[in-house]
């Protein structure tokens, strides 16, 4: 595995700590619902970190997926000036579940793939207050029913499907949904 985990941050800031992204397989940290977040942290002082595993996935990861996202953390965690206190994290990235589900972190789970039982429990083992997930009823990935009691806030947003837009929607319309859960998932890793 040759993973490329690299500063996403323009200048080497660190009033707050190290952020970490964690991308979907197919959504890179360029895309809005990460791309906004990681800005506002950078923006915020925060030292922003994304790991890059896009040119590695191929059809022999899925077969172990969890056992491709641990070795890419554990690679992260050698690279890292430090650990990460904030993690924000789309589909694919969300593998990463129960790697951070029992550290001192604040979590975005975006998109979250509930229908697999180890990251499901895991959501349903992290810390109050810190871990927030999100997803939307026209994704079949999005199953908070599997989750059951758990200390995240969950946020269901109707209609969106797995990239948590509403594509019948007119694109104004589906932009400023967007809009309202990046401000969402803001609000949460920086805590306003």
């Amino acid at each position: 595995m040759m993973v490329s985990i690299h500063r996403l941050s323009v200048t080497n800031t660190d009033a707050h700590g190290v952020a970490l992204v964690l991308p979907g397989a197919g959504y890179t940290a360029q895309a809005p619902l990460l791309y906004w977040p990681l800005r506002a942290l950078t923006q915020a002082g925060w030292d922003v970190w994304g790991i890059d595993w896009h040119s590695d996935i191929d059809e022999t990861t899925f077969r172990d997926v969890q056992g491709f996202v641990e070795e890419a953390l554990a690679r992260a965690d050698e690279v890292l000036p430090k650990a990460p206190q904030v993690v924000l994290a789309k589909s694919f990235g969300t593998f990463g579940l129960p790697y951070f589900a029992h550290r001192d972190v604040r979590a975005a789970w975006l998109t979250p793939i509930l229908t697999d039982p180890v990251v499901a429990d895991a959501l349903a083992n992290v810390s109050a207050g810190a871990h927030l997930g999100v997803g939307g009823t026209a994704d079949p990935a999005w199953r908070p029913d599997l989750v059951g009691n758990t200390g995240a806030r969950l946020v269901t947003v109707k209609d969106a499907d797995h990239g948590l837009e509403e594509t019948t929607a007119p694109w104004r319309e589906a932009s400023a949904r967007q809009l309202g859960i990046i401000g969402k998932v803001v609000g949460h890793l920086l805590e306003y």
